[in-house]
C-alpha cells in the first residue's frame, strides 16, 4: 500500500511500482494515516510505503497502530524529514525502514525487494519445512488438526506451557511465518483442495476451512492465488474436464 497526502506522489510511485514488475498482486492507496490503518487492517497488508507529515494521522502514529493489529506488516517510510531523527524514531518503535525524499527508483526498488520475497515465498516449502522444535511441533500438529475451528495465542501458550509473546517469537524463529500467517496458509491450502476437488460453494469452503466470514475469505484468498476463491474453482474445473478428454482421447 502506498500511503501520502499528495496525489502526485502516490501516482510516482504506483508506476515505479508497476514498472519494477515485482510481481506485487494487490496495491493499495492512502491519503492519510487513519485510511491506511482501516486498510491494512482489513487486507491484512504485506508491506507498506508510508509518508510521515499526512493530516488527520501522521506516518508515525499510524505505523504504531498497523503493527498491533498486523504486526507481521512491513512499514517503509518515505519523507523528508531529517535523517538523524527518523532514525531514531523507526529504531524506537520498531516499525521498519525508511527513504529519503526525493527517494530514487531504485532505491525504492532495493526497499520493497528486501521484503517482498518474505511476502511471496512458496507456501508449500514453508509448511513443509523441518522443523525440531518439540514445542512447535506440538504447536503444528494442534494446528493440522484444529485448523478449521477459532485457534488463538492463548489456546496455543496453554497447549505448551509458554507465555504467548515467546511462543510468537519462538513461531516465526523456527518456521519464518507468525502464528496467523500460518495458520491462514494452512486454511487455504485445504480451501483450495476443497474448490479443485469437492461440490462444496464458497461459503462452504469458508467455514469448512476455519474462516467465519466469506467476504474476508475471498480478499484472503485473492491476495494469495491472484484471483477470487470462485475463479480459482472455475479454473479447477475447466482444467479437471480437459485432463478427462485427454485421457478419452488416449
Amino acid at each position: 500500500m502506498i500511503v501520502d497526502d499528495e496525489p502526485l506522489e502516490r501516482e510516482v510511485l504506483t508506476m515505479i511500482i508497476k514498472r519494477a514488475n515485482l510481481g506485487i498482486s494487490q496495491l493499495f492507496e492512502a491519503t492519510n494515516g487513519v485510511e491506511a490503518m482501516n486498510i491494512a487492517k482489513q487486507n491484512r497488508m504485506d508491506v507498506i510505503l508510508m509518508d510521515i507529515k499526512m493530516p488527520i494521522m501522521d506516518g508515525f502514529v499510524a505505523a504504531e497502530m498497523i503493527k498491533r493489529d498486523v504486526p507481521e506488516c512491513q512499514i517503509i517510510f518515505l519523507t523528508g524529514y531529517d535523517e538523524s531523527y527518523i532514525a531514531f524514531k523507526t529504531s524506537k518503535s520498531g516499525t521498519g525502514d525508511y527513504l529519503l525524499k526525493p527517494a530514487h527508483p531504485k532505491e525504492i526498488e532495493q526497499a520493497l525487494n528486501k521484503y517482498i520475497p518474505l511476502v511471496k515465498r512458496s507456501v508449500s516449502a514453508s509448511l513443509k519445512a523441518p522443523c525440531e522444535h518439540d514445542d512447535i511441533l506440538t504447536v503444528m500438529e494442534y494446528i493440522e488438526n484444529n485448523y478449521h475451528l477459532d485457534i488463538n495465542l492463548d489456546t496455543l501458550s496453554r497447549l505448551v506451557f509458554l507465555s504467548g509473546q515467546y511462543l510468537s517469537r519462538l513461531f516465526k524463529q523456527e518456521t519464518g511465518y507468525t502464528i496467523t500467517q500460518y495458520v491462514t496458509v494452512r486454511r487455504l491450502e485445504e480451501a483450495k483442495k476443497c474448490l479443485t476437488y469437492s461440490r462444496e460453494n464458497v461459503m462452504e469452503v469458508s467455514e469448512k476451512c476455519g474462516f467465519s466470514d466469506p467476504n474476508y475469505f475471498a480478499r484472503v484468498f485473492k491476495k494469495h492465488e491472484g484471483v477470487t476463491p470462485t475463479q480459482y474453482q472455475q479454473q479447477s474445473l475447466i482444467g479437471r474436464k480437459k485432463e478427462s478428454t485427454h485421457s478419452i482421447i488416449l
